[in-house]
């Protein structure tokens, strides 16, 4: 269902047609060729390109990118570690819109299990036993990004 529907977003599962620990393969049969791909180093989203503070981690080898939705899939040991999604685009499983805000966001989830990271210009939202994040860059309750993640409880 998600690999066929790009504006879907499920929780530890995947966003943007791409499912997390697909291979690379997979990733360029549904999606094609990268506007951009990365060198090959190991990194972390959160703290080497986020610069966010945090015990969760990120990991990546390398990272493609596409343009709409502006998406970011990082790679680890040639299968999906993470997708990002930029924008408001998008609809989670459970109906809610992505354009809807943060606080949409926080009600229809809740504060159990939420991490609030935060840096100088913005927060992350994020629910590590559901697999996902939601960008904030200005504090403003516009979700700016949506991250998906294997989820702490897989």
């Amino acid at each position: 269902m998600i690999v066929k529907d790009e504006t879907l977003i499920i929780p530890g599962i995947g966003a943007s047609s791409t499912v997390i620990d697909m291979s690379e393969q997979e990733v360029l049969l549904i999606k094609g060729n990268p506007f951009k791909k990365t060198q090959q180093v190991t990194h972390d989203f959160l703290k080497d390109v986020l610069k966010i503070q945090s015990e969760a981690s990120l990991p990546f080898h390398y990272l493609y990118t596409y343009r709409n939705p502006l998406t970011i899939i990082g790679f680890y040991n040639g299968r999906v570690s993470f997708v990002v999604v930029w924008d408001s685009y998008g609809v989670l499983i459970d109906g809610v819109r992505v354009s809807k805000g943060i606080m949409a966001i926080v009600f229809n989830y809740g504060n159990e299990g939420m991490q609030v990271l935060k840096d100088a210009d913005g927060s992350i939202y994020m629910y590590s036993l559901k697999g996902i994040a939601f960008i904030d860059e200005k504090n403003d309750d516009t979700v700016d990004g949506v991250i998906i993640f294997k989820s702490c409880s897989n």
